[in-house]
């Protein structure tokens, strides 16, 4: 039975979530890991997307985007199921990875903001993949907090603005934020 679609999504700043079906692996490894940021990137560009941030575990994803009215749903369409088909491929299995229609919540908020951010830098120290956000490689954290630029498709420069105009500060304060130093 097909879905009934979601309806008119004004523009603004989206948190994307999407989860595996069932017990199935996502992201079985790094080469899994780099296809979707691959994906992710030619998403962006298609949809005109601006990603503010991400976080790829092992059963699901984060994406923070700023959108366009009625651009995430075909963008989402796209970026899912071009993964998915990767993904089978790759694996030699079929049928959906993806469980049940991706989880999208509108910003509401400065502190919504802040507080996914420091939510998705999180997930993985809480989920057991590493001892502090900066350790997990697959996340916007590292690029925002300046570690590396290994991701040039997000662009997490105004959440360094919430914590004042000097950047090193900046960083400093949102690293104790986000890791409770």
């Amino acid at each position: 039975m097909a879905r009934k679609p979601r309806g008119d999504l004004p523009a603004g700043i989206y948190h994307v979530t999407t989860r595996s079906a069932g017990p199935i692996t996502m992201f079985r490894d790094d080469d899994d890991r780099t296809l979707f940021s691959m994906l992710l990137t030619r998403t962006l560009v298609r949809a005109k997307w601006v990603c503010r941030g991400f976080c790829l575990m092992t059963t699901h994803y984060h994406l923070l985007l700023e959108v366009e009215t009625n651009a995430l749903q075909r963008g989402m369409q796209h970026l899912n199921g071009n993964y998915g088909r990767g993904f089978n491929l790759r694996h030699g299995r079929s049928g959906h990875l993806a469980g049940a229609r991706y989880y999208a919540v509108r910003v509401k908020s400065d502190g919504h903001m802040l507080t996914l951010l420091r939510y998705m830098a999180r997930n993985p120290v809480e989920a057991g993949l590493c001892a502090k956000p900066s350790d997990w490689y697959w996340s916007s954290y590292r690029g925002c907090i300046e570690i590396d630029q290994e991701f040039p498709f997000v662009d997490s420069a105004p959440f360094r603005a919430y914590f004042g105009p000097g950047r090193e500060s900046a960083i400093e304060h949102l690293r104790r934020f986000v890791e409770g130093e």
